[in-house]
């Protein structure tokens, strides 16, 4: 089952994008804060993981720097900042997707869908972040 983190602190926005995403072969798991990201983070690593930049105890971009020590895991950054800098700021701390809000649900879906066919479900050897890919063995 694949296995998406959804990390906003907004309760309606966080239980529409699960609603707006759900299928049978997807698991969802939930949190408000970066707290809460960390420690889910730490007990069930995510195959995709959600992020809001702007949590109210700290920054996504903090949580998606610690990630990036031991993971590639696919990361889509939801955020309200618009601006071209914090677009890239997010990439520059290895983001793979950036969206504004608001956003549309299906724009949302399409974006999780490419990273997801992308990336495929984490593979793990010796307890590592390993990913699969049709590519792996070329050169």
């Amino acid at each position: 089952m694949y296995h998406i983190l959804i990390v906003e602190d907004d309760r309606g926005l966080n239980q529409g994008i699960a609603l707006a995403l759900n299928r049978d072969d997807i698991k969802f798991t939930q949190a408000y804060t970066r707290e809460e990201a960390e420690k889910l983070w730490r007990s069930d690593p995510a195959d995709m993981i959600l992020l809001d930049v702007n949590l109210p105890d700290g920054s996504g971009y903090g949580f998606l720097k610690n990630i990036r020590r031991s993971s590639q895991v696919p990361v889509l950054l939801i955020t309200a900042n618009d601006l071209e800098s914090d677009e890239i700021t997010g990439f520059s701390f290895g983001a793979d997707d950036y969206i504004t809000k608001p956003f549309g649900l299906m724009a949302l879906r399409a974006r999780v869908e490419r990273m997801r066919e992308r990336t495929g479900p984490r593979g793990r050897e010796n307890g590592d972040d390993v990913r699969k890919s049709e590519y792996a063995d070329e050169r």
